[in-house]
C-alpha cells in the first residue's frame, strides 16, 4: 500500500485556504460584535432618555398632555414655560441622537412615538412654539422634526 505524501506546494495552498477562511470568520465575528455593541449603546441611550422623561415634572407634564388637561399656569395648568422648555429639550436632544444614528428607528418609535406625537398635536404646545418662535424661529425645530417623522411612520 502506497501512502501519498503531502508536498510543500499543496501544504502551502491548504495553509492559505485556512488563513482566508479564518480571516473571513474574524471579519464576520467583528461585524456581529460591532452591531451588538451599537445596539447595546442604543438601548443605554434609550434608558437615559426615558429616565429624563420620567422625572417628576416631566412625567406630570406627559400625563397632563395625554389627558388633554391644561398645561400652562395661565391656562389653569401647573407648569411654567421653563418646565415645558426642559421637557421639549429632552425631545430636541433625542432628535439629535437619532439623526446621528445612535438610536434605531424602531427603538425610537417603540419608546417615544406616542408621547412625542401627543405633545406635538397639543394646542397649548403649538401656541407656545408659535410664541417663542417670534424671537427665534429655530426654537425646538428638532422636536418638531422628530414629531413629523414619527407621524409619517404612523401614516
Amino acid at each position: 500500500m502506497k501512502t501519498k505524501r503531502l508536498n510543500w506546494k499543496t501544504f502551502f495552498h491548504l495553509l492559505r485556504f485556512f488563513e482566508v477562511v479564518a480571516i473571513i470568520g474574524v471579519v464576520i465575528f467583528t461585524v456581529i460584535q460591532i452591531k451588538d455593541f451599537r445596539n447595546s449603546q442604543s438601548a443605554q441611550l434609550m434608558l437615559e432618555f426615558n429616565k429624563d422623561l420620567l422625572s417628576h415634572t416631566n412625567s406630570r407634564l406627559i400625563t397632563a398632555i395625554e389627558n388633554d388637561m391644561p398645561i400652562f399656569k395661565e391656562n389653569g395648568g401647573e407648569f411654567t414655560a421653563t418646565d415645558v422648555d426642559q421637557y421639549l429639550t429632552v425631545y430636541e436632544l433625542l432628535n439629535n441622537v437619532h439623526e446621528s444614528g445612535l438610536i434605531t428607528d424602531e427603538m425610537l418609535y417603540n419608546a417615544f412615538a406616542y408621547d412625542v406625537v401627543k405633545t406635538y398635536q397639543n394646542q397649548e404646545i403649538k401656541d407656545y412654539l408659535s410664541f417663542i418662535r417670534q424671537e427665534d424661529e429655530t426654537f425646538f425645530i428638532g422636536f418638531e422634526s422628530l414629531a413629523i417623522s414619527l407621524l409619517g411612520v404612523d401614516n
